[in-house]
């Protein structure tokens, strides 16, 4: 459940409260006329569903399907993928309240998502924040960190090569296609320039920054050009081009008096 600020609705995922919750709220709900709420469909009054029905004076208007729902267990494998269930959402308001057409035209081209994984987003609710604490990041306080979080990563398929960073505290990023280097097109490539362009980005800003990949090449290989007596000629590194700008970047923070650090995690763990 979340909203009820100000003028805003309160909106109430039905099924995922348990028959104790819906009780409690059920007196508010049914008192106001300000709420949305979500559901599985509840099915005729005289047979038996998993779910209880919606509270008195409430009104339905929609009834979809798609692809907007977690897997089942996610918080213990950590899969982003969207799963397509076969039951469908009802969406109910107040007898006493009207929406548009147009939000509800639109509402409904949300909940017929056909997207394979979920949404870049980092919640508070339910069992999110214990996932979170338990992830590689989260075992490390790295969300607690003062400053902008990025993470990296890349790939490599039949069309081509990719990268792009995540930005936490503004749920954004940025991506862009890799060509192959003198050193062809490695899998370290790309992630080089994933880096790279998660640094940019720091360039907007004045914030402390940490930055994970899951390369531990890009920190060993950016650390032949850091400190005295390592001056090696990037014109021998096979993505020296990338590798130049990275540095460059890490230069120009660095006589700002910027905070860098880089954490090597395992892919896909958080």
């Amino acid at each position: 459940m979340w909203g009820g600020l100000d003028d805003s609705p309160v909106i109430i995922n039905w099924n995922g409260l348990d028959p104790t919750e819906q009780a409690e709220i059920t007196p508010t709900l049914e008192t106001s006329n300000n709420r949305i709420i979500f559901t599985h469909p509840l099915g005729a009054e005289d047979t038996t569903t998993s779910t209880p029905p919606i509270p008195k004076g409430a009104q339905r208007i929609l009834h979809t399907k798609g692809k907007a729902d977690r897997e089942r267990g996610w918080w213990r494998t950590g899969t982003d993928k969207l799963a397509s269930y076969g039951l469908e959402t009802e969406v109910w308001i107040s007898q006493n309240s009207t929406i548009p057409d147009s939000n509800i035209v639109a509402l409904e081209a949300l909940l017929q998502t056909k997207f394979e994984k979920d949404l870049l987003d980092m919640r508070s609710e339910g069992v999110e924040p214990i996932y979170w604490a338990d992830t590689e990041s989260g075992l490390m306080e790295i969300y607690n960190f003062p400053g902008v979080i990025y993470a990296t990563d890349s790939s490599k398929g039949s069309t081509g090569m990719g990268a792009g960073f995540y930005r936490h505290d503004t749920n954004g990023g940025g991506c862009c296609r890799v060509v192959g280097g003198v050193g062809g097109d490695s899998s370290s490539r790309a992630k080089f320039a994933a880096a790279c362009l998660a640094l940019e980005d720091s360039l907007t800003h004045d914030q402390p920054i940490v930055v994970l990949t899951d390369s531990k090449g890009i920190m060993t290989v950016v650390s032949n050009w850091v400190g005295e007596g390592k001056d090696p000629l990037l014109r021998h590194s096979p993505d020296g081009d990338i590798l130049a700008h990275i540095i460059k970047v890490l230069h120009q923070r660095v006589s700002l008096g910027l905070f860098i650090m880089f954490i090597k995690i395992r892919a896909h763990r958080g």
